[in-house]
């Protein structure tokens, strides 16, 4: 897998309640820019093994549709989701942590899984300054909900 973005952060926040909150990839639109719309795929709860959604997410050259699994979730400390886009097979990974009393540490991680591309692909090397833009921006979105 190629890493194409790395972010953390501390909230304020009890980590069931930060986990529970992004973990419905409902929320995901809120706080992360770029996603045009996302929705559940099935009727699962948010959080298992198995649940779908289905994204509309804008990047660089235009909107792409994909449909996003849960493949982990270990609550309330590990959420981990891979999507279909073609060309990119998107994985994300939140870990969550409490450092201190009342405060979740957020590490939000996101790859790429198809095994064509290299470190040195332009789509890699496009994809990182702007995922790196975005989950700057997505963890500020985020501490403010809470």
């Amino acid at each position: 897998m190629i890493e194409l973005a790395k972010v953390s952060t501390t909230i304020f926040a009890p980590v069931a309640v930060v986990f529970d909150y992004v973990t419905n990839m409902e929320n995901y639109g809120e706080w992360f820019p770029g996603v045009m719309a996302i929705r559940s795929g099935n009727n699962l709860p948010h959080a298992t093994v198995g649940k779908t959604y289905l994204e509309t997410l804008q990047l660089p050259g235009g909107e792409h549709e994909l449909s996003i699994d849960v493949v982990q979730s270990e609550a309330p400390r590990l959420f981990l989701t891979q999507g279909d886009l073609e060309g990119i097979l998107p994985q994300m990974t939140m870990r969550f942590s409490e450092e201190q009393e009342g405060a979740c540490t957020f590490d939000l991680q996101y790859h790429s899984r198809d095994s064509s591309l290299s470190e040195e692909s332009e789509i890699i090397t496009a994809l990182r300054k702007d995922l790196a833009e975005r989950a700057v921006v997505a963890l500020v979105n985020l501490k403010n909900k809470f």
